[in-house]
C-alpha cells in the first residue's frame, strides 16, 4: 500500500420512508447512518479521498439509475463503495429486494431493486476492487449467495460484501432519534478509531473484524464474503505514530518501523535475527534464533534502566517454559551512548536496545500503540515477568496465599471458642476468641472475592487473541446530594469520584476500585482532557476488560457496567429489560 492511492467513489443509499406499503413502518436509522459514514469517510484525519454521493428515499427507478451510472462509469483504477440502509425483503425463492420510496409488498419485483441487479452491474464493471455493505434485514443473502466465477470477466481484484445480519435474520434500527444503526455505529467506529490498521491503513477485512467483535452477544450476526484480495484493500487511514530510525540486522536501511526486536550478537557461531513476542501488558519476550533460549523483559523497565542504571530480566532456557525452566535473573545495564545491553549466561552472547530504538518506544507508550503479539507463546514467563514489575499483579499472585492463611486462622479461632465454651472452663467466658473468629472469617471472605477476581484476570494472559479497542478514560466528581428516606429521615450520600471509559458508540463505568488506581495524566495533556486508552477484551456491560494505559495497566476488580450518570452521559438512559429494539424489516 506504499503506492499513491487509487481514486475512491462511494454511493451512499438509504430509505426511511415507505408511504405505499404501511406494512413497512418508518425507520430511524438510514438518514443518520448516511451522515455518519459519509462524514468517517471523508474525514481529514483517517479517512480516504473518498468522493461520496448521498442517494436518500428515491423511487426504485431513480435508485436502479443512481447504481448503473454509478459502476458504468467506473474505470480500472477506481475502488468503489457501495452502501445501502433501509428495509430489506425476501420473496418466495428467497430473493433479496432492497426496499424504495414506492415499493409495496405485492409488486416487489417492480418496485424494489433487486441483488441480482447490483450483480449484473458489478459483473460487467471495470474496477479494481468493489466493497458493498447492506445494512437491512436478509441482507446475508447478499453474502451467502453464489458470486460470478473466479474466471469470469472481471478486471478488477474481486468484490467484499459485508451484510448487517444472517440470510434470515433481523437487522435492528437505530435505538433513538438521531443515531445511527447498531451495525452502521459499530461501522464507523471501525473506519475512525476502532479498527486496528497496518502499514497506515485499515483494510475491509479489518473493519469486519472489528464488526463482527463488537456485535457479539447482541443477537445480530453479521456476515461477510470476498473474492480474490478485496478484503485486503484499504477504506480508511492509520497514522503511524511512530518510525524507527535505527535498522535491525539484516534490514536494508530507509524502511523504518516501530520494530521491538534488539540486536542479538552471538559470542561464537553465525548470528541471526531473533523473533519477538510482545505481550499485551507491556512484556517482551526475546526468543533467540536455533533454540538458544529466551530472554523476557518489561517494557517499563527497560526505558527506566536510562535514569536507574540497570534493568531485571529473566532469561529462560530452551524448551517449553516454565517455573522450573527458569534458569536466572539477569541484569542489564545502560551504556554511555543510552543503549541497554544484556550479557546472555553461558556465553549465549549479548541482546542490545539501543537509545533511538528506547525512545520509539518512550513514544509508543505516550501514544498507547504499542504493538502486540497476536498469539502470544511465553505465557509462563509473562507471568514471571509481570510478578517481578508490576506491583498490583504482584499482590494478585498473593491472594491465594491470604485465602490459605485466612482459613487456618479461622479454624484456630473457631477451635478456640468452642474450647472455651466448654464446661471445663470458668464461668466467665472470655471474648477474644469470638472477635478472632469474627475478623478472621471476613478476611475469609475478602480472599475468596480476591482470588475469584484473580482468576478471571489471569485467564486474559492466556488467551490467544484479544480484541483491542481505542477509547478514552477519564474521571468525574459525582457531586453529594441528600434525599429523604421512606422514614421521614433526611439522608445524604458524600461525592464520589467514578471513572468511565467512552468512545462514538459506547460510554462504560468502570468497578468502584481497580488494583492500579486511576493513571497520572501526562504532562503534555491540559487538564481535564480524557486520557487515551486501549480496552482490550469486549468493551460490553457485564464484561472483564483490561485498560493498557501509558502508564501501564490497569487490572479491574470486576466487570464493566453501563454509565448512567446525568452529567457524564444526558443522552444515555436505562431501557427496561423486556424492552425490545425496533427492527428493519
Amino acid at each position: 500500500m506504499d503506492e499513491a492511492p487509487p481514486p475512491y467513489r462511494a454511493l451512499l443509499i438509504g430509505n426511511a420512508d415507505f408511504p405505499d406499503e404501511p406494512e413497512l413502518g418508518p425507520l430511524r436509522g438510514p438518514a443518520n447512518d448516511l451522515r455518519e459514514l459519509g462524514a468517517a469517510l471523508t474525514d481529514p484525519e483517517v479517512g480516504l479521498p473518498w468522493q461520496v454521493t448521498e442517494l436518500r428515499d428515491r423511487t426504485s427507478q431513480e435508485v436502479e439509475e443512481a447504481i448503473y451510472d454509478f459502476f458504468e462509469g467506473a474505470t480500472r483504477e477506481e475502488q468503489l463503495l457501495l452502501y445501502y440502509s433501509g428495509h430489506g425483503q425476501l420473496d418466495m425463492d428467497n430473493r433479496l429486494f432492497l426496499c424504495t420510496r414506492d415499493t409495496t409488498l405485492t409488486r416487489r419485483g417492480l418496485r424494489a431493486v433487486r441483488h441480482s441487479y447490483l450483480t449484473d452491474r458489478m459483473d460487467h464493471c471495470p474496477a479494481r476492487a468493489i466493497i458493498v455493505v447492506l445494512d437491512c434485514c436478509y441482507s446475508g443473502r447478499a453474502a451467502d449467495a453464489k458470486g460470478p466465477d473466479m474466471a469470469a470477466p472481471f478486471a478488477g481484484r474481486g468484490r467484499f460484501v459485508m451484510s448487517s445480519c444472517e440470510p434470515h435474520g433481523a437487522a435492528k434500527d437505530a435505538l433513538k432519534d438521531g443515531e445511527p444503526s447498531p451495525f452502521t455505529g459499530h461501522l464507523v467506529a471501525a473506519l475512525r478509531h476502532g479498527a486496528s490498521g497496518r502499514g497506515g491503513y485499515v483494510t475491509a477485512r479489518q473493519v469486519w473484524q472489528y464488526v463482527e467483535d463488537q456485535s457479539r452477544g447482541s443477537g445480530q450476526r453479521p456476515c461477510w464474503k470476498a473474492e480474490r484480495a478485496t478484503g485486503d484493500v484499504p477504506l480508511a487511514r492509520r497514522p503511524v505514530p511512530v518510525e524507527r530510525t535505527v535498522e535491525a540486522a539484516g534490514q536494508p536501511p530507509g524502511e523504518a518501523s516501530l520494530d521491538t526486536c534488539p540486536v542479538f550478537a552471538p559470542a561464537r557461531g553465525p548470528s541471526g535475527q531473533p523473533s519477538m513476542e510482545c505481550h499485551f501488558t507491556g512484556v517482551m519476550h526475546v526468543l533467540l534464533p536455533g533454540s538458544r533460549g529466551t530472554l523476557s523483559v518489561y517494557r517499563d523497565a527497560l526505558l527506566a534502566a536510562e535514569s536507574e542504571g540497570e534493568v531485571r530480566g529473566w532469561w529462560f532456557a530452551a524448551g517449553p517454559l516454565g517455573y522450573r525452566r527458569k534458569r536466572a535473573r539477569l541484569t542489564g545495564t545502560s551504556t554511555l551512548d543510552g543503549d541497554v545491553r544484556f550479557t546472555l549466561p553461558d556465553g549465549a552472547g549479548t541482546v542490545t536496545w539501543p537509545a533511538e530504538q528506547l525512545n520509539a518506544f518512550e513514544e509508543a507508550r505516550v501514544t498507547s500503540s504499542w504493538p502486540t503479539t497476536p498469539r502470544p507463546t511465553q505465557t509462563d514467563a509473562t507471568h514471571t515477568v509481570l510478578k517481578a514489575h508490576d506491583r498490583e499483579y504482584r499482590r494478585l499472585t498473593r491472594t491465594p496465599w491470604m485465602l490459605a492463611g485466612s482459613l487456618v486462622v479461622f479454624a484456630a479461632s473457631v477451635v478456640m471458642a468452642v474450647r472455651v465454651m466448654t464446661p471445663h472452663v470458668p464461668d466467665q467466658v472470655p471474648a477474644y476468641p469470638f472477635f478472632l473468629a469474627f475478623l478472621s472469617g471476613l478476611s475469609v471472605i475478602i480472599s475468596t472475592s480476591l482470588v475469584w477476581v484473580r482468576s478471571h484476570l489471569q485467564r486474559f494472559l492466556k488467551l490467544p487473541e484479544l480484541p483491542v479497542r481505542r477509547m478514552r478514560l477519564n474521571t468525574y466528581i459525582e457531586p453529594a446530594y441528600t434525599f429523604v428516606s421512606d422514614v421521614g429521615v433526611p439522608v445524604t450520600v458524600p461525592a464520589k469520584e467514578r471513572t468511565y471509559l467512552w468512545s462514538d458508540d459506547y460510554r462504560l463505568a468502570l468497578p468502584s476500585g481497580f488494583f492500579s488506581g486511576t493513571p497520572k495524566r501526562p504532562s503534555h495533556l491540559p487538564p481535564g482532557a480524557p486520557l487515551p486508552v486501549e480496552v482490550m477484551g469486549l468493551p460490553h456491560p457485564g464484561q472483564w476488560v483490561l485498560v493498557r494505559t501509558p502508564q501501564g495497566t490497569l487490572w479491574p476488580t470486576g466487570r464493566v457496567k453501563h454509565c448512567y450518570s446525568s452529567e457524564i452521559d444526558r443522552t444515555i438512559r436505562p431501557r427496561a429489560a423486556s424492552e425490545e429494539p425496533p427492527r428493519q424489516e
